[in-house]
Formats: C-alpha cells, structure tokens, sequence
C-alpha cells in the first residue's frame, strides 16, 4: 500500500494526528473536571473517530484524496463538537481549555527532532506549516507578507474552519484562541514570539 503514498500525505496525516492530540487533551480535561459527562461517546456518535495507526494500515488506496479529507472533516469537527460542548453554558472554561493546550504546546516541542533548528523565523514558519492543520495542501490559505531570520509576517487569506464550528453551534474565534495557545506554548522556551496585529497579520518575531 505505502507504493501510493507520497511524501505529502504523510504530512497531511502528520497535522491531522497532531489535532486530534488536541482534541484529546482536551477531553481528559473534561473528564478530569466533569465537566460534560458522556463527552467522549458523544464525540464519537456525533463526530466520528480518528484512529491512532499508520497511515498505510487504514487509507483507502482508490481514493487517497478523499480518505484524507473526509479525516481532516472528522477531526475539525471533533475540535469544534469537545469545545463547544464544554463552554456552551460556561464560558470561563475556555480558560482551562486554553490553558492545557498551552502546556500541550510546551510537550509537543520537546517531541520534534527540528526544535533545535528553530534559530531563524523562517524555520519555525515553515515549522508551523508542518504541525498546524490548515484543510487540504491545494488550500493555500496563508500567504506571508514580509520574510526574514528575525520574523516572518503572513496572512490568512480565507477561513476554512469556520463551517465546521457553525455546524456545531459554536464559534471559530474560540479555535484561533486555541490555535494561538498552542503556538505560544510552541514557541514559549524559544527566541521568538507569536502574536497578531489589529490588521490581521500574525507574526512570528524574534522577542
């Protein structure tokens, strides 16, 4: 089976897998806090399941492109589905929430054999681009602006996550809110920063 698959897919698979860590981190939160009881069977009835198995064990080799998107819908789903079943009624647990993935964040660097070649902003840029699920590669949903060792400025040219959180009833500020706890906590034993600007740019800077 592995004779179908490219580089890119892997990748693909890579930044699916990476959110669903997210999405389960947050719900052991939930269940450490009891906070929505029946949360993980729910997910599941609702959202579907993204099974923890390489790649070339479960694609569907006939239809490459669409295995992958139809499990980049399930873990966008599955993100949106944890989240807002969690903060409907309560809106300060989203502190909670942002608070674990930051820590999350912190964990997942530790894990990544490149840590040590984040030394420019252009590096961890395109870091970035290999751990955080933005749709499909054809997506192309970031453009950068200015580019250099000390910080790369780019863009969002359109929001592919937004459909996802109206189906659920929620709203897609709370997934920026995590996305930027994540790269922060990323980021937070580094030489640079991330943040964004009342323009709608997001910086990776050297601090």
């Amino acid at each position: 089976m592995s004779a179908f698959l490219g580089p890119i897919h892997y990748w693909l698979y890579h930044k699916i897998m990476l959110q669903e860590k997210i999405v389960e981190e947050i719900l052991s939160l939930n269940e450490e806090e009891g906070f929505v009881q029946g949360l993980d069977d729910s997910t599941v009835i609702h959202c579907g399941i993204i099974e923890n198995q390489p790649l070339e064990n479960m694609i569907d080799s006939g239809n490459i492109h669409g295995w992958l998107q139809e499990k980049v819908d399930i873990v966008e789903n599955r993100l949106s589905y944890v989240v807002t079943a969690i903060t409907k009624e309560y809106d300060d647990r989203m502190e909670q929430i942002l608070e674990r993935v930051y820590q999350l964040g912190v964990d997942v660097i530790e894990s990544l054999d490149q840590k040590e070649q984040w030394t420019s902003a252009e590096q961890i840029y395109k870091s970035l681009n290999d751990l955080l699920l933005d749709g499909m590669p054809c997506d192309r949903v970031n453009m950068v602006v200015s580019t250099s060792s000390d910080e790369v400025i780019y863009k969002r040219t359109r929001c592919i996550h937004e459909t996802y959180w109206l189906e659920q009833g929620g709203f897609v500020l709370n997934y920026y809110e995590i996305r930027t706890e994540f790269v922060k906590g990323l980021l937070a034993n580094t030489a640079f920063e991330y943040v964004a600007d009342e323009e709608g740019n997001y910086h990776i800077r050297r601090k």
